[in-house]
């Protein structure tokens, strides 16, 4: 494997496999799934250890994440069965991992660690404050259960085995490609999907959250092409998308707490939380709404515009 790369801006590309494009795509592909495949795993125990770290429940949907990009990536190579198998146990890994992260977020905010409840307007006070935060702390504790159920199923059904065969099938059918080749076919198609997301009108929380998810994997595709395209324009590219995340992150974590607690006020078993419960959901959607505002005056027209022509450029500069 090829050192690390780094990028104009300083930042080092880790998980670029090759510096040459003409490196055939099925070894690109056969490292790239390893490297990625490996780190879920490796995250995926990590998450189950005894120690309560939220750091690692981040790090584990992250993989997760770009391991989809990958398997999306490079889906032309690899065979149905085997491909679908993967995705479908990815996804269940990332709900899981989302499902606790959002129980941190929110438990962290509303320790306070976070500073997002604004002094003067907390929900709750008191007992009836630490009532919540215990609420809290047991379901963050039992988010860690279907983690842990998921690994030992993948244990069960041998994942490190159909790891093994998933890049046995793709030495076996090698051809004679380059991932200059393959990347200038692949990445038209996924770069135009993410912008027909992007043009749609932003009418729910769902669709802003859909433009998130497609952003990151964009960029997370980027990395994987990393050595085709110019290093400059690339990099360019990978500081819009960033920006889009961070201009989205304060909406998502937002929405997805006031969602969360407007479920919980709805429950049995909450009488003594749930006017705590409700106001804390108030001021979640409060925030949620602004920074959604926000958002849709920033993402104007002629920035979804300007972005596309980055990446128009950054793709004839890799073909030319």
């Amino acid at each position: 494997m090829s050192a690390p790369r780094r990028a104009r801006s300083g930042r080092v590309h880790s998980w670029a496999v090759t510096d040459d494009p003409d490196t055939p795509v099925d070894e690109v592909a056969i490292r790239t799934l390893r490297q990625r495949l490996e780190a879920v795993w490796s995250e995926l125990d990590k998450s189950c250890g005894p120690r309560h770290d939220p750091e690692r429940i981040h790090q584990l949907r992250v993989a997760t994440r770009r391991t989809i990009a990958a398997i999306d990536a490079f889906r032309d190579l690899l065979p149905g069965k085997s491909r679908s198998w993967f995705e479908k146990w990815l996804c269940r890994i990332r709900r899981a991992a989302g499902n606790a992260r959002d129980l941190d977020v929110l438990t962290d905010r509303l320790k306070g660690q976070r500073g997002t409840v604004p002094q003067g307007r907390s929900p709750a006070g008191g007992a009836a404050r630490r009532r919540l935060i215990a609420m809290l702390s047991l379901k963050r504790a039992g988010s860690r259960q279907p983690i842990q159920e998921v690994r030992e199923k993948l244990l069960a059904d041998d994942w490190h085995a159909r790891v093994e065969r998933l890049l046995d099938a793709l030495a076996a059918g090698r051809g004679r490609t380059t991932f200059r080749q393959y990347a200038r076919r692949r990445f038209k198609p996924l770069m135009r999907r993410f912008f027909v997301r992007a043009d749609h009108r932003l009418r729910d929380a769902e669709e802003i959250h859909r433009l998130r998810i497609g952003g990151k994997k964009l960029r997370y595709t980027l990395e994987i092409f990393a050595a085709v395209f110019p290093t400059r324009v690339r990099s360019k590219c990978e500081k819009a998308l960033e920006l889009l995340q961070e201009n989205l992150g304060e909406f998502t974590d937002h929405a997805a707490a006031a969602d969360r607690l407007g479920r919980w006020s709805r429950q049995d078993g909450v009488v003594g939380e749930r006017k705590a419960i409700v106001a804390l959901r108030r001021i979640e959607a409060h925030q949620a709404d602004q920074a959604r505002r926000a958002f849709v005056k920033w993402w104007s027209p002629s920035r979804r515009r300007a972005l596309r022509r980055r990446f128009e450029r950054t793709l004839r500069k890799a073909i030319a």
